[in-house]
């Protein structure tokens, strides 16, 4: 074998070697890899809707996933107060186990995810959580509107705004089962959320300045989460409820790749925390007041 050849090829097993152990050291390489490699654009085209790509045992979700996409779209447009930068693209799964390899988190529990500009839903939306499927796809459309904009690279804003974005946007989708009612009362409470930078993906590690208590007839996780979607949706509407020409301007900046604190502040005169606390004052005194 030519000397060249032998080289060529082991560097190849180096390297492919030096892959393998990195995904063995780190865990997300391996998850971003496999959801690469069952990337939903991948999927079949629905004949009805070329933006929905499916599973063929999904073909039926995807019939009503595309009965309810245009309406979708047009929410979450004039919530975010501009066009898709690019069609939505959204995926419908009917195996848990390829749903899990593709959202990039390995969790086929979790009813929907945003990657890398594609919306991606469990079969949990068409089986058990039929009900939840249009409130999660308009909430899950509001992070493809504000990704699809962004620039690669851009810092990412924290994710309190963008959740309680999408569940305003969706009218509470992803915080089905708290009301607005419910979460106020939590709010005056004291059992209010921690707008900080931490990543809302781990439910059990969410934020909260009192622990809230545990309702024996809920799943804990899931009505945490739920708790901390409610109150942050509840906040991003009031914000802009207060000044609707600041909040499109944030989403502008944001959508610009500008860095959150900054652009907030600019926008809004005033940074998140100062005027979270003004929120939870103003919920206070409509409780006085009632």
């Amino acid at each position: 074998m030519p000397r060249t050849v032998t080289r060529a090829l082991g560097f190849g097993l180096a390297c492919a070697a030096a892959l393998a152990i990195a995904m063995m050291l780190r865990p997300e390489l391996r998850l971003a890899a496999r959801a690469a490699w069952n990337d939903p654009r991948l999927l079949a085209a629905f004949a009805d809707d070329a933006r929905i790509r499916y599973e063929p045992e999904a073909r039926a979700c995807a019939a009503e996933t595309a009965a309810l996409l245009p309406a979708a779209i047009a929410q979450i447009e004039a919530a975010h107060g501009r066009p898709f930068a690019q069609p939505p693209t959204v995926g419908v799964y009917a195996s848990y186990e390829n749903y899990g390899s593709a959202n990039g988190m390995g969790d086929p529990g979790i009813a929907a995810v945003t990657r890398a500009g594609v919306a991606l839903l469990s079969p949990t939306l068409c089986g058990n959580e039929r009900d939840r499927l249009e409130g999660v796809l308009t909430h899950e459309l509001s992070h493809v509107h504000l990704s699809g904009w962004r620039p690669l690279g851009a810092p990412r804003p924290p994710q309190w705004f963008t959740e309680g974005l999408a569940v305003m946007a969706s009218n509470g989708g992803g915080a089905e089962g708290v009301s607005i009612e419910d979460a106020a009362q939590a709010i005056r409470d004291g059992y209010r959320v921690v707008l900080d930078e931490r990543r809302w993906i781990d439910f059990a590690a969410l934020g909260f300045e009192r622990e809230p208590p545990r309702d024996p007839t809920k799943d804990a996780l899931t009505h945490r989460q739920r708790l901390a979607y409610r109150q942050a949706g509840m906040f991003v509407g009031w914000l802009r409820m207060r000044d609707e020409t600041a909040f499109l301007q944030l989403l502008r900046a944001l959508e610009a790749g500008e860095a959150f604190g900054p652009s907030f502040a600019a926008a809004f005169g005033d940074d998140a925390q100062q005027l979270w606390r003004r929120f939870v004052s103003d919920l206070s005194q409509q409780s006085s007041a009632g």
